[in-house]
């Protein structure tokens, strides 16, 4: 197992990745404050399943085509940016309504597919990850890899940060946080959907 030592740094690489706030962050917040735990958790597998992607996209080169077509990288920005706007739009649109309105679809599979749609999405809005995570392979991943290295990357990456956002659901989906989250329910989603907002533009501008 030596020689797969340096998957250990790519774990703690991405792991401080995963803690640091941003959108997918947010978004999972969000979720677990204002439906339930259930759709928190369903984000947080969203999220995972978008590093992992972005895991494979790395390993295998794909990465590349975006440093090599700046063209195609902004098209992408434009794209993830327009989308951050748009939940931005969404939560802003919602911040007035009372706590309880939000889960009326806490037992409907539409719910949970749409709270792990977004995180998926939400996750892969932002080119410049795959970008950073191509980088992270450079910089950790021996000149000729070990057999499955792509695939346990990947894994990896997915335990780390499904796992970490899992945690977060849970926490914010307690009693104790819902009660605060219901008495500023409206300065928390406004926030978010500016914090949201923001990092669109960023990324649509940000060449």
């Amino acid at each position: 197992m030596g020689e797969y030592s340096f998957i250990l740094a790519i774990a703690g690489v991405l792991a401080a990745g995963a803690m640091s706030p941003g959108p997918s962050f947010m978004i999972v917040a969000q979720n677990s404050l204002s439906q339930s735990r259930s759709h928190g958790v369903m984000t947080a597998l969203g999220t995972g399943l978008g590093v992992a992607f972005f895991a494979l996209l790395a390993s295998f080169g794909v990465t590349a085509i975006l440093n090599a077509a700046p063209t195609l990288f902004v098209i992408f920005k434009v794209i993830g940016g327009l989308y951050l706007l748009y939940l931005a739009y969404k939560i802003w649109s919602g911040s007035s309504q009372p706590l309880e309105a939000g889960n009326s679809s806490q037992g409907k599979t539409g719910g949970y597919w749409k709270a792990f749609v977004t995180g998926l999405v939400t996750q892969t809005s932002n080119p410049k990850t795959a970008l950073v995570i191509a980088g992270i392979f450079s910089a950790f991943v021996p000149e000729t890899p070990p057999p499955f290295t792509a695939i346990y990357v990947a894994l990896v990456a997915f335990v780390i940060d499904f796992s970490w956002y899992a945690i977060v659901a849970f926490v914010l989906s307690g009693e104790r946080s819902r009660s605060v989250y219901g008495k500023s329910k409206k300065a928390f989603d406004r926030t978010a959907s500016v914090f949201l907002g923001l990092v669109g533009i960023k990324l649509m501008t940000d060449f």
